[in-house]
């Protein structure tokens, strides 16, 4: 399955949507489609307006292939789960957003594989790459649990071990 993602900006991302749908005219696996605000047909996806944060999880978890809009969030979120997503940024030029971050944020990264123009986006889903090589999906949440649990067992031994131990702490007499 290949998941695109428009986001939930208000601006429309039709030139995703419909570049979208195109790929999905011509593979042989769904596609599945959360377009947001978009109004633009796409006959030949599974389409979603929004997605609830779970379902959208869920359905990154299970694609082949990842396209998303150039937003931070849906790339850190897929990149957790594994996948080297492909990024499409919406462009202001285009009246897909207020300003060009999504475009300078895709640039920024080394390994996202960056997309800019409809043409191109079906050889880049063709070539996608489902999973990096030695991911861990689940490493940030036991990493986070782990470092939790430290904090607990120390807050719980009541002996002052966690002293200085989280950063901008403040002693009880108000210095740092």
């Amino acid at each position: 399955m290949i998941l695109v993602a428009t986001g939930t900006h208000h601006q429309p991302f039709d030139r995703l949507v419909a570049a979208a749908d195109a790929v999905a005219a011509v593979m042989a696996e769904p596609v599945v489609l959360q377009r947001g605000c978009s109004t633009r047909p796409a006959p030949h996806c599974e389409v979603h307006d929004l997605l609830p944060p779970g379902a959208f999880e869920a359905l990154v978890g299970r694609a082949r292939v990842v396209v998303l809009h150039g937003g931070s969030s849906s790339f850190l979120q897929a990149r957790a789960l594994g996948h080297r997503p492909i990024l499409v940024p919406r462009r202001p030029e285009l009246g897909e957003h207020i300003d060009d971050h999504q475009l300078r944020f895709a640039r920024s990264l080394g390994d996202a594989i960056v997309w800019a123009e409809p043409g191109a986006l079906l050889e880049a889903v063709q070539h996608g790459t489902r999973v990096l090589p030695g991911a861990d999906p689940g490493a940030r949440s036991r990493a986070f649990c782990e470092a939790f649990g430290r904090l607990v067992d120390a807050l719980c031994a009541g002996d002052g071990s966690i002293s200085g131990s989280i950063s901008g702490s403040r002693d009880p007499g108000g210095r740092r």
